[in-house]
Protein backbone atom coordinates (compact mmCIF):
# COMPACT_ATOMS: atom_id res chain seq x y z
CA UNK A 1 0.00 0.00 0.00
CA UNK A 2 2.89 2.32 0.70
CA UNK A 3 4.35 1.57 -2.73
CA UNK A 4 1.01 2.39 -4.32
CA UNK A 5 0.91 5.70 -2.47
CA UNK A 6 4.46 6.60 -3.48
CA UNK A 7 3.82 5.70 -7.12
CA UNK A 8 0.64 7.76 -7.25
CA UNK A 9 2.29 10.68 -5.44
CA UNK A 10 5.17 10.64 -7.95
CA UNK A 11 2.61 11.12 -10.73
CA UNK A 12 1.39 14.32 -9.00
CA UNK A 13 -1.81 12.98 -7.48
CA UNK A 14 -2.50 14.23 -3.98
CA UNK A 15 -4.25 11.07 -2.86
CA UNK A 16 -0.90 9.26 -2.98
CA UNK A 17 0.14 11.01 0.22
CA UNK A 18 -3.10 9.84 1.83
CA UNK A 19 -2.27 6.26 0.79
CA UNK A 20 1.17 6.56 2.40
CA UNK A 21 -0.41 7.80 5.65
CA UNK A 22 -2.96 4.97 5.54
CA UNK A 23 -0.18 2.43 5.05
CA UNK A 24 1.59 3.88 8.10
CA UNK A 25 -1.62 3.46 10.13
CA UNK A 26 -1.98 -0.15 8.94
CA UNK A 27 1.67 -0.86 9.78
CA UNK A 28 1.29 0.65 13.25
CA UNK A 29 -1.86 -1.35 13.97
CA UNK A 30 -0.23 -4.57 12.79
CA UNK A 31 2.85 -4.16 15.01
CA UNK A 32 0.84 -3.00 18.04
CA UNK A 33 1.15 -6.45 19.62
CA UNK A 34 4.94 -6.13 19.68
CA UNK A 35 4.73 -2.68 21.23
CA UNK A 36 2.28 -4.09 23.77
CA UNK A 37 4.80 -6.75 24.78
CA UNK A 38 7.55 -4.18 25.26
CA UNK A 39 5.31 -1.89 27.26
CA UNK A 40 4.22 -4.76 29.51
CA UNK A 41 7.82 -5.78 30.10
CA UNK A 42 9.20 -2.27 30.65
CA UNK A 43 6.30 -0.70 32.52
CA UNK A 44 6.28 -1.25 36.25
CA UNK A 45 2.96 0.42 36.90
CA UNK A 46 -0.07 -1.20 35.27
CA UNK A 47 -2.23 1.79 36.05
CA UNK A 48 0.19 4.51 35.00
CA UNK A 49 -0.48 7.11 32.31
CA UNK A 50 1.54 5.18 29.71
CA UNK A 51 -0.57 2.05 30.11
CA UNK A 52 -3.80 4.07 30.15
CA UNK A 53 -2.84 5.73 26.86
CA UNK A 54 -1.85 2.40 25.32
CA UNK A 55 -5.16 0.84 26.43
CA UNK A 56 -6.90 3.50 24.37
CA UNK A 57 -4.77 2.55 21.36
CA UNK A 58 -5.63 -1.12 21.86
CA UNK A 59 -9.32 -0.28 21.70
CA UNK A 60 -8.93 -0.49 17.92
CA UNK A 61 -8.77 -4.29 17.76
CA UNK A 62 -10.42 -7.21 15.95
CA UNK A 63 -13.63 -6.12 14.20
CA UNK A 64 -12.76 -2.42 14.50
CA UNK A 65 -9.60 -3.03 12.48
CA UNK A 66 -11.63 -4.85 9.86
CA UNK A 67 -13.94 -1.84 9.46
CA UNK A 68 -10.96 0.50 9.08
CA UNK A 69 -9.21 -1.81 6.60
CA UNK A 70 -12.39 -2.14 4.54
CA UNK A 71 -12.63 1.65 4.32
CA UNK A 72 -9.01 1.87 3.18
CA UNK A 73 -9.59 -0.88 0.60
CA UNK A 74 -12.69 0.81 -0.78
CA UNK A 75 -10.73 4.04 -1.22
CA UNK A 76 -8.08 2.08 -3.13
CA UNK A 77 -10.78 0.55 -5.35
CA UNK A 78 -12.48 3.89 -6.01
CA UNK A 79 -9.31 5.79 -6.94
CA UNK A 80 -6.85 3.34 -8.57
CA UNK A 81 -5.37 5.96 -10.99
CA UNK A 82 -4.61 3.33 -13.66
CA UNK A 83 -2.33 1.44 -11.30
CA UNK A 84 -3.09 -2.26 -11.05
CA UNK A 85 -1.16 -2.52 -7.77
CA UNK A 86 -3.81 -0.44 -6.03
CA UNK A 87 -6.36 -3.18 -6.77
CA UNK A 88 -3.94 -5.79 -5.37
CA UNK A 89 -3.35 -3.72 -2.24
CA UNK A 90 -7.12 -3.27 -1.82
CA UNK A 91 -7.68 -7.02 -2.14
CA UNK A 92 -4.99 -7.71 0.45
CA UNK A 93 -6.63 -5.27 2.84
CA UNK A 94 -10.01 -6.95 2.29
CA UNK A 95 -8.50 -10.36 3.02
CA UNK A 96 -6.92 -8.95 6.18
CA UNK A 97 -10.27 -7.43 7.21
CA UNK A 98 -11.96 -10.79 6.64
CA UNK A 99 -9.35 -12.55 8.76
CA UNK A 100 -9.94 -10.08 11.59
CA UNK A 101 -13.68 -10.74 11.36
CA UNK A 102 -12.96 -14.47 11.57
CA UNK A 103 -10.69 -13.86 14.56
CA UNK A 104 -13.45 -11.85 16.22
CA UNK A 105 -15.92 -14.68 15.66
CA UNK A 106 -13.47 -17.19 17.12
CA UNK A 107 -12.82 -15.02 20.17
CA UNK A 108 -16.56 -14.70 20.79
CA UNK A 109 -17.04 -18.46 20.48
CA UNK A 110 -14.25 -19.16 22.95
CA UNK A 111 -15.61 -16.66 25.44
CA UNK A 112 -18.98 -18.46 25.33
CA UNK A 113 -17.30 -21.79 26.10
CA UNK A 114 -15.43 -20.56 29.17
CA UNK A 115 -17.84 -20.33 32.10
CA UNK A 116 -17.96 -17.31 34.30
CA UNK A 117 -16.15 -17.48 37.67
CA UNK A 118 -19.45 -16.63 39.33
CA UNK A 119 -20.96 -19.82 37.93
CA UNK A 120 -18.04 -21.88 39.17
CA UNK A 121 -18.37 -20.61 42.74
CA UNK A 122 -21.20 -22.82 44.00
CA UNK A 123 -21.64 -24.64 47.29
CA UNK A 124 -19.85 -27.80 46.08
CA UNK A 125 -16.61 -26.03 45.28
CA UNK A 126 -14.27 -24.82 48.02
CA UNK A 127 -14.49 -21.14 48.77
CA UNK A 128 -11.55 -18.75 48.86
CA UNK A 129 -11.55 -18.85 52.64
CA UNK A 130 -11.01 -22.62 52.56
CA UNK A 131 -8.00 -22.13 50.28
CA UNK A 132 -6.42 -19.69 52.71
CA UNK A 133 -7.15 -21.87 55.74
CA UNK A 134 -5.28 -24.91 54.48
CA UNK A 135 -1.95 -23.06 54.74
CA UNK A 136 -2.43 -21.70 58.27
CA UNK A 137 -0.71 -24.66 59.93
CA UNK A 138 2.50 -24.34 57.94
CA UNK A 139 3.52 -21.21 59.84
CA UNK A 140 3.75 -23.23 63.04
CA UNK A 141 6.15 -25.66 61.41
CA UNK A 142 8.29 -22.94 59.86
CA UNK A 143 8.57 -20.91 63.05
CA UNK A 144 10.05 -23.85 64.96
CA UNK A 145 12.55 -24.71 62.26
CA UNK A 146 14.16 -21.30 61.79
CA UNK A 147 17.65 -21.04 63.24
CA UNK A 148 18.52 -18.36 65.75
CA UNK A 149 20.88 -15.62 64.55
CA UNK A 150 24.53 -16.03 65.39
CA UNK A 151 25.88 -13.41 67.73
CA UNK A 152 29.50 -12.71 68.52
CA UNK A 153 28.84 -13.45 72.20
CA UNK A 154 27.78 -17.02 71.49
CA UNK A 155 30.80 -17.94 69.38
CA UNK A 156 34.00 -19.17 70.92
CA UNK A 157 37.34 -18.01 69.61
CA UNK A 158 37.85 -21.35 67.89
CA UNK A 159 34.55 -20.99 65.99
CA UNK A 160 35.40 -17.42 65.02
CA UNK A 161 38.79 -18.49 63.64
CA UNK A 162 37.17 -21.29 61.64
CA UNK A 163 34.67 -18.88 60.13
CA UNK A 164 37.37 -16.37 59.27
CA UNK A 165 39.45 -19.05 57.52
CA UNK A 166 36.59 -19.84 55.18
Amino acid sequence: MCGVGVDIAVHNHGIGYFYVICSGVVFFLEVAWIITLFIQICSRNEFGPCMNCWTNVLWLRLWRKSVLYTIFASILFLRPHRLWLSIVAGLQLLVLAGLYLLLTYRANQQSKVIPSPRLLNNSNSPSQEDNYDKYDDITDVLDDGLPAPLLNDNLSELDQDTILEM
